[in-house]
């Protein structure tokens, strides 16, 4: 007769993950799984008997696996960061218990387990594309601003978190920054404030051109807010920015995706020749302007001449030396 599981209940788990102290716990006799339970680092550890099969771990930043040799014997160790999903690390282990019980290799069944669990962390509320590459973006001229002026200044002169009507607000001048796969510097541009310079601020639009990696090298959203956290010393208005716009760590495995730069960034003057849609221009041509709502539409600068913001952006810009257009 198969030898049952012990499985625990969601609200031990829960009790376990409460407690003061790591715990461990039997699953299972035949096969022979053990589960450790580590409060303080919030991680499970799950070990079988080696079989002599590996899995391929590909996608879960957050799961390992690796071999431990205990008093000889060779035990298959799969280590899950369990942080804000403790359910779905312990759903992870009793499916690979589940599947080796049912005559899986312990490889076939951690496979199987691990693509469940990828289905199931992508059923969670994700940014869109679009939201990623807008936070991508934005991040990239934080770290050029980290660069050339200083943590302080960087994060007081980022205002996308707080949803003001640009993303920085440097000394002398104003920013809106967008992000575009495409081939052409083609960019969506919400409402009628959006490209409107604020009065006596010099307004620019910051164009950045991505493209998919692949499985080349690359910068990930997840990566790139690992480095710029290490970079500010775990800065508390760093987090609570990246929470603003939707940001949560523990869904961090969703954005992997590495992107390469697909050319050199640009800044445009949004001045008087510039094609903007503003509440000014709307009044002077729309009858009724005001009852106009909603509005998008895209700008194409590929053609347009670029310049230079200045200091300090100018060598994120790809520019020597100030070339103020």
């Amino acid at each position: 007769m198969t030898d049952p599981a012990r499985y625990l209940t969601p609200e031990s788990l829960d009790e376990y993950f409460s407690a003061n102290v790591a715990t461990q716990h039997l699953l299972c006799d035949e096969p022979r799984c053990l589960l450790r339970i580590d409060p303080a680092a919030e991680r499970l550890t799950f070990r079988t008997v080696h079989d002599g099969t590996s899995p391929t771990v590909k996608g879960l930043e957050r799961v390992s696996v690796d071999l431990e040799d205990v008093d000889g014997t060779m035990w298959s160790v799969v280590d899950v960061d369990a942080r804000g999903m403790h359910q779905p690390a312990y759903a992870l282990a009793v499916s690979i218990v589940e599947e080796m019980r049912k005559g899986s290799s312990f490889a076939a069944a951690t496979n199987a387990a691990m693509s469940d669990l990828r289905s199931l962390l992508a059923l969670r509320r994700r940014l869109s594309e679009e939201q990623q590459l807008g936070l991508l973006g934005e991040l990239m001229v934080l770290e050029a601003l980290l660069d050339g002026a200083g943590a302080d200044d960087a994060l007081d002169w980022w205002l996308g978190p707080l949803a003001e009507q640009h993303d920085f607000a440097l000394p002398a001048v104003d920013l809106e920054v967008k992000t575009t796969l495409s081939e052409r510097r083609k960019h969506m541009i919400s409402g009628t404030e959006q490209l409107r310079p604020n009065p006596a601020r010099p307004l620019w639009l910051l164009s950045i051109q991505l493209t998919r990696a692949g499985g080349g090298t690359g910068r990930s959203l997840a990566g790139m807010v690992v480095d710029l956290r290490g970079r500010l010393s775990g800065d508390a208005r760093f987090g609570a920015a990246l929470a603003d716009l939707g940001w949560a760590d523990e869904d961090a495995e969703l954005y992997d995706q590495k992107y390469l730069q697909r050319s050199t960034p640009r800044a445009y003057a949004v001045d008087d020749d510039f094609p903007a849609v503003t509440t000014e221009r709307l009044r002077a041509v729309v009858p009724n302007h005001d009852l106009v709502g909603d509005l998008t539409y895209r700008v194409d600068v590929t053609d347009r001449t670029p310049g230079d913001p200045g200091h300090p952006l100018t060598p994120f810009l790809g520019h020597t030396g100030s070339t103020t257009a």
